[in-house]
């Protein structure tokens, strides 16, 4: 059974490390991403409601983000693929690549593409951005 790794939209007050060091003496860190600035509405309950910047309503601002964990080693490479591996468990991409084989030989419809290829374009921009973060937290491409 996998485990759930990845979390989405999670907030805080104060912006997220991108990297958080689990210090579970296993290597094991938290990969902070899609760190956004966002308005929300905090009620007298202690609930939030994330707005538009342009809401009246919003009284205060808070950090939305994603968040994926990741096992030893602390590799751009790693941290690559526990964040796709997790938004994209092998069955799914194996899915999407049957579907647009099928859609290729015209045995299922022209519709039947577009799901692989907007993974294939999320798959290309997770680089991206893995890379980035590795390069100013100086993580190396891999061991």
């Amino acid at each position: 059974m996998e485990k759930n790794v990845l979390s989405t939209g999670l907030l805080a007050d104060e912006r997220p490390e991108v990297i958080y060091d689990l210090k579970n003496g296993q290597g094991s860190f938290m990969y902070n991403h899609n760190i956004k600035e966002v308005s929300v509405i905090k009620d007298k309950m202690g609930g939030i409601t994330v707005t538009t910047d342009g809401d009246d309503r919003a009284n205060a601002k808070m950090f939305q983000y994603d968040c994926v964990r990741v096992e030893y080693p602390r590799t751009a490479d790693n941290i690559f693929n526990s964040l796709l591996t997790a938004k994209y468990p092998a069955n799914t991409e194996s899915k999407l690549v049957n579907e647009y084989q099928s859609a290729v030989l015209g045995l299922l419809g022209e519709e039947y593409k577009k799901p692989y290829e907007d993974f294939l374009k999320d798959r290309i921009a997770i680089r991206t951005m893995v890379d980035a973060d590795a390069e100013t937290y100086n993580i190396p491409e891999d061991l």
